[in-house]
């Protein structure tokens, strides 16, 4: 049976909340020789673990953790699934490599036991709690207060034992640097109360600590820590999620940094805003996709969001042909890998681009670019089999970008 021991208490379903699984899964994949090389915004937004830094082991790494989260596996079991696969992939014991940072070549501790229960745990509950604080935004109407619980561990770090049972405003910045986990093994937890019991139990003032210096020695910067956190988890990366999905949707989408863009995009096209808009139930427009950088230049555009209106779901009625926000997915990774065809209108002011995916089966997305207006629009979406894109690519008029 999986161990949900480090579960909040007022969990029924024993499942991943879906918040939570979509956190991991939208994550980008970051290389990195050290968990110093990574910054704490960095993992909201990206999935990493140290000296992994072949791509085909950080993505075998990630795929079992995610199945760890979604069917609720134990450890033993993960270990059991990961260890052969990192074994085959020369990704175990220990190896000599060449630091990136200095060219040094130091004997790295790579897949252990020790190393995947670290994976697990570290991974798992960060997930949960984005997962959870993302439920907390969504209900905070009705629980605006937090209570900062222990778990079940038999030894607390002093600083989080101390604030055991504080009662503190969702909307207080001490859960920017405070909602657990706060640390490599930190099981600590927060419940949702509501203004009532809140008042029972006594509403506190957030603790006023002043933070320690804490050198990087990777990169020889000094950041400032607070006291009873590890460095790397002081950061709140649900909120980071839901912040940079907000940020997104105004006038800043463009200039959001990569990486964010991605991961922030791909929130959107799972969240509930997007399924209602593909469903014709909500008005306006959503981004759903990203056009890689490369490609947006061989296009000839400057934007890169393309998005979706409520039209589309009322026009194409969506659900009858099998499409759902997962398929949105499968654009963006189509505008990452796939083919693109691009077939201009006679009078040159837009674009119809023939988006191709991989694999089996085939998906077809139809855009319509508008460069005066840096816009693009999903026209269509449809599964389709290889001689429909064999006759797509020998259509006259059409210029294949990218096969």
């Amino acid at each position: 049976m999986a161990d949900y021991t480090d579960r909040p208490g007022y969990s029924f379903d024993p499942g991943p909340p879906p918040e939570a699984s979509r956190f991991l899964k939208n994550k980008g994949l970051r290389p990195a020789f050290s968990w110093r090389d990574v910054e704490p915004e960095e993992h909201a937004v990206a999935f990493t673990v140290a000296k992994a830094m072949q791509i085909d082991v950080l993505t075998t790494i990630r795929e079992e953790v995610q199945k760890a989260l979604d069917e609720g596996l134990p450890l033993e079991t993960f270990q059991k699934n990961l260890k052969p696969r990192l074994v085959a992939l020369g990704w175990w014991g220990r190896k000599e490599m060449a630091d990136p940072l200095t060219g040094e070549l130091v004997e790295a501790r790579l897949g252990s036991p020790r190393r995947l229960r670290t994976i697990y745990n570290a991974n798992l509950r960060s997930a949960r709690a984005a997962g959870q604080w993302e439920r907390i935004e969504r209900t905070k109407k009705l629980f605006p207060y937090l209570e900062y619980r222990l778990g079940p561990s038999e030894r607390h770090r002093p600083h989080h034992a101390i604030k055991e049972g504080l009662v503190i405003p969702v909307d207080d910045p001490f859960w920017d640097e405070w909602m657990p986990p706060n640390g490599w093994g930190c099981k600590c937890w927060v419940k949702q109360v509501t203004r009532a019991e809140a008042e029972r139990k006594g509403v506190d003032p957030a603790p006023q600590l002043i933070p320690r210096k804490v050198l990087n020695k990777r990169t020889g910067e000094m950041r400032e820590v607070p006291p009873g956190i590890d460095p790397g988890w002081e950061r709140n990366p649900g909120k980071l999620r839901l912040q940079n999905m907000e940020q997104l949707l105004d006038e800043k989408l463009a200039a959001a940094p990569p990486d964010i863009l991605q991961a922030a995009v791909r929130d959107i096209a799972t969240s509930w805003r997007a399924e209602r808009v593909l469903d014709g139930k909500a008005p306006g427009a959503v981004p759903v996709a990203v056009v890689p950088q490369a490609l947006a230049s061989e296009l000839g555009t400057e934007t890169s969001i393309v998005h979706m209106t409520s039209s589309y779901g009322d026009k194409f009625e969506a659900k009858g042909r099998g499409v759902d926000t997962g398929t949105l997915l499968i654009l963006d990774e189509a505008l990452q890998h796939g083919t693109v065809i691009r077939e201009d209108s006679a009078d040159g002011k837009t674009a119809k681009l023939h988006v191709i995916s991989r694999g089996e089966p085939l998906w077809r997305f139809v855009l319509k670019l508008i460069p005066a207006r840096r816009e693009i629009w999903i026209s269509t979406m449809h599964r389709m089999d290889r001689s429909r894109a064999e006759a797509i690519l020998a259509r006259p008029g059409t210029k294949v970008v990218r096969e």
